[in-house]
């Protein structure tokens, strides 16, 4: 499968590209009959959706999966653009089950953990309906439109952050994503708001109590050691994927094959392309012109190996992560800071008092 892209979805419930992460992909398109070929529901462009809470003129379809439609929506009563997923009528139970989720993940503050903000759902001729806020574009086609050039690692960091609230927030709740990659990282309004992101798609979200019993989760190239050996597991599944998610963004590709979970476990001791090891991350970026991006590699390396490690009981957790150099940025004074992330980022960082020393064979040392 091509970068960034997990297997395709297996019925209503296996790991796929995001329900929600093409839905800007199709505006502009020919969408006067909103039809797919696994999708029996003709909706015609311009019709009204009679929800609970307001009703959606349809304006054109965005995107499509074996789960069924989105569809770009106007809400009336605000004039708000929304995006409004119907359900394959064979999937109406999983779509229950994520509105189920979704309702919870409301209650832990979405704006402030950076999560998508859910509008409600509601039943139309048989399907199940989930209406959704607007995004912009996700993590992989913001990187496949820049022809999957790295990130500079400034933004890195802020999109790590963020990332890292949603997952301390879903943690404190006892849930898990279960279907973290580059595709579910939405950026909210990337030309207003640079590298403001959120976490999307919960419809394989679970309790960690009932993880066990989920079945298949996570893309391949995301999926945890323990996750593939059939080890007992927790939310620091999460963690992991989130590292490859990093990882992906730092190097424009994949760390781990998307293809094959044997491949994945035959990569886990010596990483992928050739990398004997995370510490040769170092090598695949061409030499720094900013003096301060050798501590940031080394701070960034430091932190993907504990986000990588194949113990998930030693996995570094959200509240560790927030607390690391990459992340706090300690080691830094304030005009070393890249121009690459406006102030107004920069503003969502909470330091912490972390120092970093470097020692003449470029070793990072941490100390409190």
């Amino acid at each position: 499968t091509s970068a960034g892209r997990g297997p395709g979805r297996a019925g209503c419930g296996g790991t796929a590209r995001s329900s929600y992460s093409s839905l800007v992909r199709a505006v502009g398109e020919d969408t006067t009959h909103m039809e797919a070929p696994i999708f029996k529901l003709k909706l015609e462009k311009y019709v009204v959706l009679p929800g609970k809470l307001a009703r959606y003129h349809t304006e054109g379809f965005l995107g499509e999966g074996s789960y069924g439609k989105v569809v770009k929506c106007t809400k009336l009563d605000t004039n708000e653009a929304v995006a409004v997923k119907i359900v394959r009528k064979d999937c109406f139970r999983q779509g229950k089950k994520e509105a189920r989720m979704l309702k919870k993940i409301q209650k832990l503050d979405p704006e402030k953990n950076n999560l998508l903000k859910f509008i409600e759902n509601f039943k139309y001729k048989g399907h199940f309906v989930l209406a959704f806020e607007m995004l912009d574009v996700s993590i992989y086609d913001f990187m496949s439109r820049r022809n999957f050039a790295p990130l500079h690692l400034s933004e890195i960091r802020v999109v790590a952050q963020q990332l890292l609230v949603a997952l301390n927030a879903l943690k404190r709740a006892g849930l898990v994503h279960a279907d973290i990659k580059p595709d579910n990282i939405m950026l909210v309004n990337h030309e207003s708001q640079p590298f403001k992101v959120k976490l999307i798609d919960f419809g394989l979200a679970v309790k960690v109590s009932k993880l066990w019993f989920a079945g298949t989760i996570q893309a391949i190239g995301y999926r945890a050691p323990e996750v593939i050996l059939g080890l007992p597991m927790d939310e620091s599944v999460d963690m992991w994927a989130l590292g490859c998610c990093l990882a992906y963004m730092y190097l424009g590709y994949n760390l781990y094959p998307t293809h094959c979970e044997y491949e994945v476990i035959r990569h886990k001791s010596t990483v992928y392309k050739g990398l004997r090891s995370l510490d040769d991350l170092l090598i695949t970026r061409p030499r720094p012109k900013d003096p301060a991006e050798p501590e940031n590699s080394l701070g960034f390396i430091s932190l993907l190996k504990r986000m990588l490690l194949v113990d998930s009981n030693v996995r570094i957790t959200p509240t560790e992560a927030l607390a690391h150099c990459f992340i706090t940025m300690k080691h830094l004074s304030d005009e070393r800071y890249s121009p690459n992330v406006p102030s107004m980022v920069r503003t969502n960082l909470t330091l912490q008092p972390w120092r970093v020393k470097m020692n003449p064979q470029l070793k990072l040392t941490i100390t409190p």
